[in-house]
């Protein structure tokens, strides 16, 4: 699995937040669920303070490695934190990620790749990974950075 080495600036995401596990298909069901309320129920639409038209899902607080629970955020950019906001506000922190890009079957090619995340002998931070839902001329495209030491 092809991946590139990036190191990016701190971020900030906003939207709605749950926690789950991976174990027995939990994770990728709760995720579904909560991407489900936030784009159906026009919640993106209240996040204020937006930069660009683009969702991110962010993992983040883990309890120690991808086997443990964790956060996760279904959410936007946004310019800084807005104390205002009935959502929370999630850190993308500061640091080199493993970045990974899905195309074609989107569903399958994020599971493909996180099978591989899995697998792979990455030394990872557990700190903050991302999906960036790209919308460009070409169709969807999914950024995947995975945190690393």
């Amino acid at each position: 699995m092809e991946y590139e080495i990036v190191t990016l600036n701190d971020k900030f995401v906003q939207g709605v937040e749950i926690r789950t596990e991976n174990a027995n298909g939990k994770g990728a069901m709760d995720i579904g669920m909560l991407w489900q309320d936030f784009l159906a129920n026009g919640k993106q639409e209240l996040i204020k303070n937006r930069i660009g038209q683009n969702c991110i899902g962010l993992y983040t607080d883990y309890e120690g490695d991808y086997t443990k629970p964790y956060s996760y955020l279904a959410g936007c950019e946004v310019s800084g934190e807005n104390e205002n906001s009935v959502f929370p506000v999630k850190k993308i922190y500061a640091g080199k990620y493993a970045r990974f890009v899905a195309k074609g079957d989107l569903q399958q090619a994020v599971q493909e790749i996180w099978n591989a995340v899995w697998s792979l002998p990455l030394d990872r931070s557990y700190q903050s990974d991302f999906e960036d839902y790209l919308q460009g001329d070409g169709g969807q495209e999914i950024h995947i950075y995975i945190g690393i030491k």
